[in-house]
């Protein structure tokens, strides 16, 4: 543990904690949409098995993140991070070397492994962060993430026709660079700052005949369902569209454009749409993006040039701002406070679910030249979720109105 001159503990830096977010993320976002392309173009396997891959890469990260929790409240965090990213690195290393087949997908799953402890705890480390609200951390670190995936996709999309190993350089030098903050920055106490503004003694010595059991009412229900579908319907663009946009004739460096641009306006547009939002009710937000996220799955089937797909992933775009944050808000807000950790656990495992089912779909239906029916088939879907979600929250304020009367 390191000290200051005031002989007080010394807590982790923000600006440190910001710098290896980008470099993990920037290096993250080099792996994930190569690994599609890679294994089809180059590997000549099919979008079934790249789809399996990614899907059992998806469970290992869930296993990963699991782990990383239990690692950072049980164990030693700082080691802890010092292992997740020696596991990345050893990976992104091995694969300059080995990337054929069948190795290739034995490397991206430990990497995954590795990239599912390491976004735990750089999470777990964030809270202990004093001085400022956990919320406007995070908040920072958001806007860092999406900076880290413009930075990322733009080198696979101008650096891939010049080869894999060259992509897997460049990550074995970020995230030695990752791993050099961690042993030098990260050697800090986690236990210090995590209690005073998130936690209240109220809550912390409740007796347990209060405690409440977590249950999954209707609005929960069809919450999970809107998020199953999002993220499933999310994937489709993080591993297929790069093939499908190459089959319109399109050059690799177009898909990594249209992250940047994803980027950009995430960056920019955040703050204002975020300032909108919070001025309504969670569910008008969550309802009005997720209807504009949908209909841009719809328009998907009519566009035949990059201009057209820019559109079209703006649209997403805005409507993933205006769904995402407040989703778990949301969620935490209508459910009681003694269950926040199921709660927010239960957001987690629906999006890891669509993570998990999304490349398989994707990949499956791609094989079978069925583009257009996999883009229609995930409007449908989720615009019925969203018309059940609201359909649950218009008669729950009904039922709460006519018990006031």
């Amino acid at each position: 543990m390191q000290n200051n001159v005031t002989g007080k503990p010394k807590s982790l830096n923000e600006k440190w904690l910001l710098v290896g977010t980008l470099l993990s993320n920037t290096g993250n976002s080099m792996l994930w949409p190569v690994t599609t392309l890679y294994m089809t173009s180059v590997l000549q396997q099919s979008f079934t098995t790249a789809g399996l891959v990614l899907m059992i890469g998806a469970l290992i990260s869930v296993f990963g993140a699991f782990v990383g929790g239990k690692l950072f409240d049980r164990w030693r965090p700082y080691e802890s991070m010092i292992i997740a990213a020696m596991i990345i690195l050893i990976s992104v290393v091995s694969l300059i070397f080995w990337n054929g087949w069948p190795v290739f997908a034995g490397l991206i799953w430990l990497a995954n492994f590795g990239m599912g402890l390491e976004q735990t705890l750089v999470n777990s480390f964030a809270t202990t962060i004093p001085g400022e609200k956990t919320r406007i951390v995070f908040n920072n670190m958001y806007i860092v993430l999406n900076i880290g995936v413009v930075l990322g996709t733009l080198a696979v999309g101008y650096l891939f026709d010049y080869g894999f190993s060259l992509l897997m350089m460049i990550s074995t030098v970020l995230y030695s660079g990752l791993l050099l903050i961690i042993v030098t920055k990260f050697n800090v106490p986690t236990h210090h700052f995590t209690s005073s503004t998130d936690f209240s003694a109220e809550q912390t010595l409740a007796p347990k005949q209060h405690e409440v059991k977590f249950q999954l009412t209707s609005v929960l229900i069809a919450i999970g369902g809107l998020l199953f579908i999002t993220y499933l319907s999310y994937m489709l663009w993080e591993t297929v569209m790069a093939p499908h946009m190459k089959d319109l004739g399109m050059p690799t460096r177009n898909y990594a454009d249209l992250w940047m641009i994803n980027g950009i306006t995430i960056i920019f547009l955040q703050k204002f749409v975020s300032n909108w939002a919070n001025k309504h009710p969670y569910h008008v937000s969550v309802i009005l993006g997720s209807v504009i996220f949908a209909s841009s799955f719809f328009f998907l089937i009519f566009v035949q040039s990059f201009w057209q797909i820019v559109l079209v992933f703006e649209l997403l775009t805005i409507g993933e701002m205006l769904q995402s944050p407040q989703v778990p808000a949301w969620v935490a807000q209508i459910t009681p406070k003694s269950v926040a950790g199921q709660a927010q656990g239960f957001v987690s495992m629906m999006i890891q679910s669509g993570r998990v089912v999304g490349p398989m779909y994707s990949g499956i239906m791609m094989d079978h030249g069925l583009m257009n029916i996999l883009f229609i088939s995930v409007f449908v879907v989720m615009i019925g979720i969203t018309i059940s979600l609201s359909v649950i929250v218009y008669r729950s304020k009904n039922i709460d109105t006519a018990g006031q009367a």
